[in-house]
């Protein structure tokens, strides 16, 4: 057991309390949102809540520090037209076309997202803390990570027996075996087993990096029992729980990585500088300014699926432009955050032009916010 002495000098992003909260304690609305599961509460008021109330806000986050701030639109110009003009076209073509194909494709997507998510979170504990050396280790913890999600679902998806809603999830033929679900369990098994004998050898020796080893392990064991926990239809409320997990932790760490950039004087816009800042009465701007984006796209999916322009007659309608309207901002989220996710924690990433380059800063940064820097 680590002394307080110890605790103090542990790799948080912000602070201890903050980062048990917000990015590990989190994960507790992983089983809060199964008992809703299991009980059969209806699978329009759970899509529609965690939409509503956690999904859609965590989407728009991402906006607020990208299409919103002038400073990334100048250094980020064609990477941002590129996302915005062929995402779109390729999500209203695959809805209209084949929305099996565009659901397959999008829940592929996303399961690799949220992992990617906690990938970069334990590179920043492991940059703060300075500690683990060569590859190794940062092997281990990778495989772990972007396999604890797939040994069941695997066996699912190679069974026919993974949907999203009334809809199939496909896989492609060659890989649709019986030799893809054991490949995918022997990986996991080695993976684990490496990292369990890395992490106590790592308490032998006193380097063990706590917030990122307690972060792994919850990982590791939803991504794991999530795909069991329903079947069938229900199936895709399960993953719902996931998503709340993943996204109460990114809008953390975006209110995080605003108050940081506002601290050094690296946000330009006067909107964002308003919903931007470390005490609660930012964070709760922050918040509400995401939830009432979040409650204008509900509002144009659901004109579109009234006025119906594009004359859809067939039986899945409605969802082809749910998903029109959900999916187009979605998957360019995913691709900021794949880019995000991946350079931020690079010795030369510069928080004026990477925002979550952030997290690197000194724990409990955003709370020495100066009055007069906070102020321009």
């Amino acid at each position: 057991m680590q002394s307080k002495a110890a605790s103090s000098t542990l790799p948080w992003i912000h602070n201890a309390g903050w980062d048990l909260r917000w990015l590990i304690g989190s994960s507790l609305i992983v089983p809060i949102i199964l008992v809703l599961v299991w009980a059969n509460v209806s699978s329009d008021v759970l899509n529609l809540g965690v939409t509503a109330l956690i999904g859609g806000p965590h989407l728009f986050a991402t906006y607020v520090a990208t299409y919103m701030d002038p400073r990334f639109r100048r250094a980020h110009m064609g990477f941002l037209l590129l996302a915005t003009l062929l995402i779109p076209a390729i999500v209203v073509f695959l809805a209209l076309w084949n929305i099996q194909i565009l659901l397959s494709v999008f829940i592929f997507a996303a399961s690799v997202h949220v992992l990617h998510q906690n990938l970069y979170l334990t590179d920043v504990y492991r940059t703060k803390q300075g500690t683990e050396r060569g590859w190794y280790p940062r092997l281990v913890d990778y495989g772990l990570l972007m396999l604890c999600l797939y040994p069941i679902a695997s066996y699912k998806l190679v069974n026919g027996d993974f949907w999203l809603g009334d809809v199939e999830i496909l896989i492609p033929p060659m890989v649709k075996t019986p030799a893809t679900y054991w490949t995918v369990w022997i990986l996991f098994s080695f993976f684990l087993s490496a990292w369990l004998h890395k992490s106590f050898r790592e308490v032998r020796q006193g380097v063990l990096n706590v917030p990122k080893t307690v972060l792994i392990g919850a990982t590791t064991v939803i991504g794991f029992f999530v795909p069991i926990a329903a079947g069938g239809e229900r199936l895709e409320l399960a993953f719902q729980s996931v998503n709340a997990w993943h996204s109460i932790q990114y809008l953390g760490i975006v209110w995080y990585i605003q108050a940081v950039r506002r601290r050094h004087g690296f946000i330009d816009s006067p909107l964002v500088k308003t919903i931007a800042g470390s005490d609660k009465k930012h964070a709760f701007r922050f918040y509400g300014f995401c939830f009432l984006v979040t409650l204008a796209l509900l509002g144009v999916a659901l004109t579109l699926v009234s006025t119906n322009p594009f004359g859809l007659t067939g039986p899945n309608s409605r969802e082809q432009y749910y998903y029109m309207c959900v999916l187009s901002p979605l998957l360019i989220h995913y691709a900021l955050d794949g880019y995000f996710f991946t350079v931020s924690t690079r010795r030369d990433a510069s928080v004026a032009d990477l925002p979550y380059a952030a997290t690197l800063e000194p724990s409990g940064s955003v709370m020495a916010d100066a009055p007069a820097r906070a102020a321009r």
